[in-house]
């Protein structure tokens, strides 16, 4: 942790802090994080109006450090702030490996996310990225704690850090039905009825995590409004003509969303994006296998992998950064299906690390392709690297000992 620490500060002071020449959704962030030292709680920037563009809690972790030390111009601290959870990442992802594998895996797995450039790079950006990442790992682990003893306080976990996730991006709600339910209804340790009981008792918890957000919203905007309203300017600019041919396949386009309009709030703004958004798809659906296809290659880094580079500098990741994060990924990928083999002989519960593969793909898959998005399944991809490692590294240690072994037997007879 302390060496991923480093790192992480390191890359901010002397890459990422200069980062002010393009404003995109870490903008939203910062203001409204500022904004909540300030006495206005989530408003527009530029404005007055109340937004919930994207779910809460990201916002309240970066807000967290202007209570300590104050409002600073700039993002750094914010971003330095970033790196204490990118470095909580590796404690978390450490636990998940343990848990899955024994303690060498969860060393083995910490180290990789200490210094995989996909690890780091969020950590250095006001975004929700290493947020997430932190949760997944929560969750994943909760699942673990669930299937070996399912209880309250187990079920209590999992609810709470599903809600949590969902309060970073609204989409990976989709992990209380993908992780949280089977989780708790597979958990072969207690009764059926008993089963029911827990599944019960973690999702009122998600709703109670959820309930003041949700309260707010519904309370606030002219259109019902649960997690977040920027689904409109999602669909908009990701259905368009811009993305449906031509270098900008499978992105979304800030030319196509500006055709939501600024009449009325946010909610208003948002249904008419999505109405637009569904309308264009609709008239052009022979187009759509295309887009799709495109969009989750992106995901994956299959499809267009140095453009997508390109596009996400205009996010806060730096080109070469991305580079190297495409190559350790590309090495990450064949000892990940290594990983997955050797989970499977051994007899190891591993579904719930490929899960979220599945559920990230349908998001990009409705939505547009981007590198980070699938951050929260590099939380899985680096636990299921870290078996086969583990096993060369034993492997190696014992040809090592066979070697001096036979080396000082020659000594022996030769003496």
């Amino acid at each position: 942790m302390a060496g991923g620490l480093a790192i992480r500060v390191v890359y901010v002071m002397t890459v990422t802090r200069y980062d002010n020449r393009t404003i995109y959704d870490s903008f939203w962030y910062g203001v409204t994080a500022n904004g909540l030292k300030q006495g206005t709680f989530f408003r527009t920037p530029f404005g007055t109006a109340p937004t919930a563009a994207h779910p809460p809690l990201t916002s309240l972790v970066l807000g967290s450090v202007n209570f300590v030390i104050g409002l600073h111009a700039g993002t750094t601290n914010q971003r330095l702030v970033m790196s204490v959870v990118g470095a909580a990442v590796i404690l978390f992802v450490g636990l998940l490996g343990r848990a899955v594998a024994g303690p060498w895996v969860g060393l083995t797995a910490a180290g990789l996310t200490a210094v995989a450039p996909n690890f780091w790079i969020p950590s250095g950006i006001v975004m929700s990225e290493a947020l997430a990442m932190l949760l997944m790992a929560l969750i994943l682990l909760a699942v673990v704690r669930m299937l070996r003893a399912p209880n309250l306080p187990n079920a209590a976990l999992l609810g709470m850090a599903c809600g949590a996730e969902a309060l970073v991006r609204a989409e990976l709600i989709l992990f209380v039905p993908a992780l949280l339910v089977p989780a708790v209804l597979t958990a072969h340790l207690v009764t059926l009825r008993r089963r029911w009981v827990l599944l019960g008792a973690s999702l009122l918890v998600v709703v109670l995590v959820l309930a003041p957000w949700v309260g707010r919203n519904l309370a606030t905007f002219q259109d019902r409004t649960y997690l977040s309203t920027g689904n409109g300017l999602v669909l908009l600019g990701s259905n368009c003509s811009a993305v449906y041919s031509g270098a900008g396949l499978g992105l979304w386009s800030l030319q196509c969303a500006d055709g939501v309009g600024s009449t009325g709030d946010e909610s208003v703004q948002s249904a008419r994006g999505t109405h637009l958004g569904i309308q264009y798809a609709e008239h052009h659906w022979t187009r759509l296998p295309v887009v799709v296809l495109a969009r989750v290659g992106r995901l994956w880094d299959l499809y267009q992998p140095i453009q997508e580079a390109r596009v996400e500098a205009n996010e806060g990741r730096p080109v070469p950064a991305s580079v190297a994060g495409l190559s350790v990924f590309y090495l990450f990928l064949p000892l990940g299906v290594a990983g997955v083999i050797v989970l499977r002989r051994r007899r190891i519960r591993h579904w719930f690390l490929l899960v979220p593969a599945g559920v990230l793909t349908l998001v990009s898959a409705l939505a547009y392709g981007l590198i980070r998005f699938r951050d929260p399944f590099e939380v899985c991809l680096v636990v299921l690297c870290a078996p086969p490692l583990v096993l060369m590294a034993e492997a190696i240690g014992r040809r090592r000992k066979e070697l001096q072994h036979a080396h000082a037997e020659r000594a022996g007879s030769s003496g």
